[in-house]
């Protein structure tokens, strides 16, 4: 029985924009301001696919452009997973029932990974027990654009950074801080505490995604604008200097306004979807009727009964 573990993807470069802007106030207007400098790599998502785990085994494997006949939806499974930094397809996840809100099971609820996703949540005690099991581990802070006129301040492992982003609602989002978890942490508590900034969720996810479309629409791929936007709402957190930034964004922009949503995974049953295109967490389906949208949470990690199998591209 399969179960659908994580999203990836193959891209292409669309190309590398260029914004600044300067700090605003008095010392602005003294000539002293603050210079903030954005490049912003935008990529597009060539191909689309699916991490598949069959059970009983723990291994995991790329399934691309995937076509979905799904029977039956069985319980979620632990979220627990480990592996080679950066080769997500080499992972292997743990095959318990999860019994917690956050989707773990019994034996992994106070594992690393646990720990660190409750410090990412705003629980700093998680903070200092997940940096004692693995002090080692680089981290960083992003800022992100997603439309409105705040940004989102977040924290992520490092090797996950555009991962991360094609998770969200966004226009662009840049690398601010890289470091080790706790001085990572106390940077994004320090910016998201500015009145520019919503850290972690503060906005909701249907109102960022509603701002973030919008933004699209108006740029019209015209990029340099999103870069500039970036860097003036960076230089508007204190912040200077040279960054780098990136947005990843779907084949098509068409279904982002007009595809029917789903919100309900039982509508998966006894249709045969293919996976056509992913942004923002959003899997966007193909069928014979058009094409329908649901977020990866009603799909990830959750036992199926049915076929997952590579379809054409």
């Amino acid at each position: 029985m399969p179960a659908v573990r994580a999203i990836v993807f193959d891209y292409e470069v669309v190309g590398t924009f260029h914004g600044e802007a300067r700090g605003s106030g008095l010392d602005s207007w003294l000539g002293n301001s603050s210079r903030v400098e954005v490049e912003l790599n935008v990529l597009r998502v060539r191909r689309v696919g699916l991490l598949v785990q069959e059970l009983p085994g723990q291994s995991v494997s790329v399934v691309w452009e995937p076509i979905l006949l799904i029977e039956e939806l069985g319980e979620l499974l632990c979220r627990f997973h480990e592996g080679p930094r950066g080769e997500p397809w080499r992972h292997r996840y743990c095959t318990n029932p999860a019994v917690t809100r956050d989707g773990y099971c019994r034996v992994h609820r106070g594992s690393w990974k646990a720990l660190y996703e409750r410090c990412a949540q705003g629980f700093d005690p998680a903070c200092l027990e997940a940096y004692r099991l693995k002090p080692d581990e680089e981290f960083s802070v992003y800022v992100l654009d997603y439309g409105g006129s705040r940004v989102k301040v977040g924290l992520t492992q490092s090797w996950r950074f555009l991962w991360r982003i094609a998770e969200q609602p966004h226009v662009a989002a840049a690398r601010v801080y890289t470091g080790r978890l706790l001085d990572a942490r106390e940077r994004e508590k320090k910016l998201g505490r500015m009145k520019l900034t919503t850290e972690g969720a503060g906005a909701r996810l249907e109102t960022r995604l509603r701002l973030a479309t919008g933004l699209l629409s108006r740029l019209r791929e015209r990029w340099e604008r999103a870069a500039e936007r970036l860097a003036g709402m960076l230089a508007g957190l204190g912040l200077e200097g040279s960054f780098e930034a990136y947005a990843v964004m779907p084949r098509s922009t068409s279904w982002l306004l007009s595809a029917q949503r789903i919100q309900d995974p039982v509508w998966l049953l006894g249709r045969q979807l293919q996976l056509a295109d992913y942004w923002a967490g959003l899997l966007a389906f193909r069928n014979n009727t058009g094409v329908a949208v649901l977020h990866r949470r009603l799909l990830q990690h959750r036992l199926l009964r049915g076929t997952i199998k590579s379809g054409p591209a």
